[in-house]
């Protein structure tokens, strides 16, 4: 007479197993959603307040490379931290002079 083997444990409700990662927003899909709302509104409303608002959104993703650890920055880990931020500061303040200098029509002055 032979033992019936037991059939092999998965974990399941009762038993603790390796717990899921959870899912995290990128931070990079915050700045593209800035970013594009920025374009929308210079392309069809105010051009002068959609480059602010890219200047905005580049000046976002500076600060959040320079504050957030490696792993929870997600897609906006290029380079080393340094070299991120000072591109990002670099583009955020190119598009902001060029918001601050460019003569749109109908803005006023």
């Amino acid at each position: 007479m032979t033992t019936p083997t037991p059939a092999p444990t998965t974990p399941g409700p009762s038993t603790p197993g390796p717990k899921a990662p959870g899912r995290r927003l990128d931070p990079l899909l915050l700045v593209v959603i800035g970013v594009a709302a920025g374009i929308l509104i210079a392309a069809l409303h105010r051009p002068a307040v959609g480059t602010w608002v890219v200047c905005a959104s580049l000046s976002c993703a500076a600060a959040l490379r320079l504050v957030l650890r490696p792993r929870a920055a997600g897609q906006l880990v290029v380079r080393s931290r340094r070299i991120d931020v000072v591109v990002l500061v670099g583009l955020a303040v190119a598009v902001g002079v060029l918001a601050a200098v460019t003569p749109f029509p109908g803005s006023g002055g």
